[in-house]
């Protein structure tokens, strides 16, 4: 009992230990805490310090996080903001999605003989390229992937993505720009009244301080809340309960958007980062290296890369066919590919502070859409 105590408080200390190093370290926050805390997993895993009858309990703290972060990430959309910018950020999206979807079932069918149970690989992928890491953890619950598999599919992610990143940030904009058309300013109204409400997404300065506790407490306990009604609902159907589950969750989070009192809680999308963290270290932590270098892993990196480069390809054509600037597309994909944290990046690598607004808006409905289209496209592959 004891040494779950202390693993629990390891898995829930160590993710705020990191967010305060990314805030006095630049160095720390160029890494990423995802990365930090996924590095560290993969570390106390195998090093042989956790028994291996903690699983069910590591299991529980997983599905749990991930649980609780999902409405956390999402009462603070605005759907109603979402339709002001719609334009060409909208069709952006759009042309992404069916990038993304084309793609990736394109690449179930080349590497279906290779990978086993790849249809699970599948809605993974197409939730990982819609949204971003937390519907990747949302959909390992949802399709009952294993915790091997699914740290194969994240470190491959990790690894060809740094890589890509850094493509997109030094050259991304003079290539782009070779076949897509230069940024236009948008209206500065609308952009001052998104800039004004989006401006606190992923900022986690002052987030430790006591003016939030209450506002943290309201959101925690609503996504409680929302948990305890979806596993009812989710309990009904035995087959598909974890489905059910997460896809109610999802709904159910959406809905307190609408009211501006739960979306403009304070620091409520930043606690959604902080227990995908936790779920981040919790998950690696429970790799084990013989088997992610398998033959197998060789296949699902490949099928990365190739879901990558290859939606990235075809959301440029698509671009170029409906005239999309090179700007909105660059900042779509990151918001597809890598989610919201990456997009103050790239803008600033961009040049463009204005295109932060359309990213996080993508970032945010990518979070939204994600779960559906991997849980739909997996189970109609499988």
């Amino acid at each position: 009992m004891i040494g779950k105590i202390l693993l629990l408080l390891f898995y829930v200390g160590f993710p705020v230990i990191v967010i305060k190093m990314t805030l006095r370290f630049k160095t720390v926050e160029k890494i990423g805490a995802v990365i930090i805390c996924y590095i560290v997993g993969l570390i106390i895993g195998n090093i042989g310090i956790i028994p291996s009858e903690y699983a069910d309990f590591q299991d529980f703290i997983m599905q749990f996080s991930v649980a609780l972060a999902i409405p956390l990430l999402l009462f603070s959309t605005n759907l109603k903001l979402w339709y002001k910018l719609i334009g060409s950020t909208f069709l952006s999206l759009v042309l992404g999605l069916i990038s993304v979807v084309i793609i990736v079932i394109a690449g179930y069918f080349i590497f279906r003989h290779k990978i086993d149970d790849i249809w699970q690989i599948t809605g993974m992928l197409v939730g990982l390229y819609s949204g971003g890491d937390p519907n990747l953890a949302s959909l390992k619950t949802a399709l009952h992937v294993d915790q091997t598999r699914f740290i194969i599919v994240h470190a491959s992610d990790l690894a060809f993505g740094a890589f890509f990143l850094l493509f997109i940030l030094v050259a991304g904009k003079k290539t782009f720009e070779l076949f897509l058309p230069k940024f236009s300013m948008p209206e500065q109204q609308k952009l001052d009244e998104a800039e004004a409400e989006l401006s606190e997404f992923h900022n986690f300065k002052d987030y430790f301080r006591r003016k939030n506790i209450r506002s943290v407490a309201i959101a925690i306990v609503l996504s409680m809340l929302i948990i305890g009604i979806a596993s009812f609902v989710g309990g009904l159907s035995e087959k598909y309960e974890t489905v059910i589950t997460i896809l109610i969750i999802t709904t159910l989070a959406l809905l307190p958007s609408f009211i501006p009192k739960v979306r403009n809680l304070d620091k409520s999308f930043q606690t959604g980062v902080y227990f995908i963290l936790v779920f981040s270290l919790v998950v690696a932590s429970r790799a084990d290296f013989r088997e992610i270098f398998k033959l197998s892993s060789v296949y699902i990196f490949m099928y990365v890369i190739f879901s990558v480069i290859g939606s990235i390809i075809i959301h440029t054509l698509l671009s170029k066919i409906f005239k999309i600037d090179a700007d909105t597309m660059i900042i779509t994909s990151i918001a597809l590919v890598y989610s919201v944290p990456f997009i103050p990046v790239v803008a600033e690598s961009l040049k463009n502070k204005y295109i932060i607004v359309s990213g996080i808006i993508i970032g945010l409905f990518g979070y939204t859409i994600g779960n559906y289209l991997g849980v739909v496209i997996a189970y109609a592959l499988k």
